[in-house]
């Protein structure tokens, strides 16, 4: 988005918001839930993909998630879970080191991302995503997370997940910071704003309370499994301090503070690598 876009977005909500804010809630939903400037995978990470074997993972309601599967199905799996904008090609620096391990490694393309289907997806529907793969795939040894991925798995993890293990990489740990930044950039009145996510929240109410009663609610979890949780000091898109929300939630969890490499250098940080795969494999 170039500065004259923003500009005639800020200009758009202000107006809308104060003569009809009704529409100004539908429509800030519809912008915050459209997943925009989604990274094409590179030349590399497309051939690492075409090696994968493809498979369909039953998302009810929406169809099919497009899975991808490295490695022979009966060795333990490890899971990925892509964040906002990603695909499964995210991944690709931890598949060779973890098929040398003797693991096979499966993700998949979140809702609206990638080979799935879709035009908007939210943190309930990422949710429902993680859900549906881990049913597919009936056992994991982990799930590892990166961004709305780590929101997922945390989530999730409220209700039960058949695995072993967990890693959240930059994870989110709540999406009221995440909507008001959201209207920051925008000018987005705050008010529009928390309507709107009681407009989400009404419209995706029954799938909600699967796993709490509200956006708060829903994080709140006590999933007592290994779990590594590993978080770039300088983040500019998740603060460092989710991370540390969550380890005092988890006092169990391993919690690796990193310095320098932001929010997505992270997943292709050789010592971070290492760290996971050796969390991962031990």
């Amino acid at each position: 988005m170039n500065q004259y876009q923003l500009r005639a977005i800020r200009l758009f909500f202000w107006v809308v918001s104060r003569i009809a804010p009704n529409l100004a809630i539908r429509l800030s939903a519809r912008l915050f839930t459209t997943p925009f400037n989604k990274r094409r995978p590179s030349d590399m990470e497309e051939a690492i993909l075409r090696r994968a074997s493809r498979f369909s993972i039953p998302y009810p309601g929406h169809g099919e998630l497009a899975g991808y599967r490295w490695g022979e199905p009966e060795k333990p799996a490890v899971l990925f879970v892509h964040g906002w904008t990603g695909t499964a090609s995210t991944f690709v620096m931890f598949i060779e080191p973890l098929l040398k391990r003797g693991f096979q490694v499966i993700a998949y393309d979140g809702p609206a991302h990638g080979a799935s289907p879709g035009k908007t997806a939210n943190l309930i529907e990422w949710t429902d995503g993680l859900v549906a793969a881990v049913q597919a795939l009936h056992q994991v040894h982990c799930i590892v997370g990166h961004s709305l991925g780590g929101a997922a798995i945390l989530i999730a993890s409220s209700a039960g997940l058949k695995t072993n293990k967990l890693v959240l990489l930059a994870p989110l740990s709540d999406i009221v910071s995440v909507t008001e930044s959201f209207a920051r950039h925008l000018a987005i009145p705050l008010g529009i704003i928390t309507r709107m996510r009681d407009f989400i929240a009404k419209n995706f109410q029954q799938r909600l309370h699967r796993y709490g009663n509200d956006w708060s609610d829903i994080f709140q979890s006590d999933f007592k499994v290994p779990t590594l949780i590993l978080h770039d000091k300088l983040d500019k898109e998740i603060p460092w301090v989710k991370s540390q929300t969550i380890t005092q939630q988890w006092p169990w969890a391993e919690f690796i503070t990193t310095e320098g490499l932001g929010h997505r250098r992270i997943l292709i940080n050789t010592e971070v690598i290492n760290q996971v795969i050796e969390f991962v494999a031990v």
